[in-house]
């Protein structure tokens, strides 16, 4: 019988803070942008509604794409958004993971096209 694998608070803010910041190096933003800030606050704010000690991918999953819709302008996560949801679940389950490794893993793509949707996106 397998188990569903849970992380700690520790863990995802790890994953978390380094997913943010591979999407704004690679998008030459600040991982302080207002956008980032707010998705990352409204995610804490989600993630807390939970009340566990070790949370599943999915509930992280749940909580932190509800949050980057709610806190995108207009509405809609833009490709920055995204890619950053991305490589913050990619690290929570393959810690050392590179950019390189999201962008082919999540989406089939070469990475500097990726690069270059994140840089497009500013």
């Amino acid at each position: 019988m397998s188990t569903t694998p849970t992380y700690t608070h520790e863990q995802i803010e790890r994953a978390i803070t380094e997913g943010f910041d591979m999407a704004a190096d690679h998008a030459g933003i600040s991982a302080q942008n207002s956008d980032f800030t707010a998705a990352l606050t409204t995610f804490w704010a989600y993630l807390a509604v939970i009340d566990a000690t070790a949370y599943t991918r999915h509930q992280v999953s749940a909580a932190l794409n509800r949050a980057t819709d709610d806190a995108a302008e207009p509405g809609c996560a833009d490709d920055i958004d995204n890619f950053a949801v991305n490589a913050a679940l990619t690290l929570l389950e393959t810690p050392h993971a590179t950019f390189d490794d999201v962008a082919t893993e999540c989406y089939g793509e070469d990475p500097d096209v990726i690069a270059g949707w994140l840089r497009n996106a500013t």
